[in-house]
């Protein structure tokens, strides 16, 4: 995919969105107390069901955003080292208790904080379109290692707690690839995590996967029912090591 035409608009969406106030910028990440992560698999072709349930997820997401609160959206690409960063940014907003001297010392200025708002959700929807357009069929889905790079060094230094995994979490990569991965016990797999030290980096976090339970047949069909329950183990011990509670919604069907 190519994100050329986004240039212009993520420039808006940058990592801590300030604004001038009377008395020097404002910046909105220092009020800010959550990161949020939504990552987006992009090696499997969406359906418009698949392409409706996302959507609806970073909407819940941006609604639990408090004044100041980060989110990153980032694509899970063939290997970790093409994911895409697709937004970085703060919400932009004052603090309740903030009066009119502080705003004349260069605090933050709720007409202009509102106005900002507005064109961070604009630009948000915007940062998205190119993840609603039809993926190619990839050959190989590297999960564990875009999520581990992503949670141990998140973008402005704080752990992210709350994580939306957009993917049917099939891994098929070098470190993992699908043949062994499907038929290994979650333990084998685990071993593997920490030899390469690929664990997540999440205390306390809470981890929502969407889209879990079709395989990589003609047509999609539901997994095996013994490849469901070690591929699903395997991801509830991955995010636990990392400290993280891990639940599957909104599983989506043909």
């Amino acid at each position: 995919m190519k994100y050329l035409f986004l240039a212009a608009g993520l420039a808006l969406l940058s990592a801590c969105s300030p604004h001038e106030g009377a008395g020097g910028p404002y910046d909105y990440c220092a009020a800010g107390k959550t990161n949020s992560l939504f990552l987006i698999d992009r090696t499997t072709p969406a359906d418009s069901m698949d392409k409706s349930v996302m959507m609806d997820s970073l909407a819940t997401v941006v609604d639990g955003l408090g004044h100041g609160d980060r989110i990153v959206v980032a694509t899970i690409g063939e290997h970790y080292t093409g994911t895409e960063r697709l937004v970085n940014a703060c919400k932009p907003g004052c603090p309740d208790n903030q009066g009119a001297v502080d705003y004349m010392l260069g605090q933050c200025s709720a007409m202009q904080a509102k106005a900002d708002e507005r064109v961070f959700m604009a630009q948000l929807v915007k940062a998205l379109e190119p993840v609603t357009t039809d993926a190619e069929e990839a050959k190989t889905s590297d999960i564990v290692r875009t999520v581990a790079q992503w949670t141990q060094n998140p973008p402005g230094g704080r752990a992210f707690s709350t994580v939306y995994i957009f993917s049917d979490m099939l891994e098929n990569s070098q470190v993992l690839p699908w043949r062994e991965f499907k038929a290994s016990e979650p333990e084998a797999s685990m071993e593997t995590v920490e030899k390469y030290r690929l664990t997540p980096d999440l205390p306390g976090a809470d981890v929502h996967i969407v889209g879990f339970g079709r395989s990589h047949d003609p047509g999609r069909p539901p997994l095996d029912p013994d490849v469901d329950f070690r591929v699903r183990t395997f991801w509830k011990e991955y995010f636990a090591a990392g400290g993280a509670t891990v639940s599957f919604e909104g599983t989506i069907q043909n």
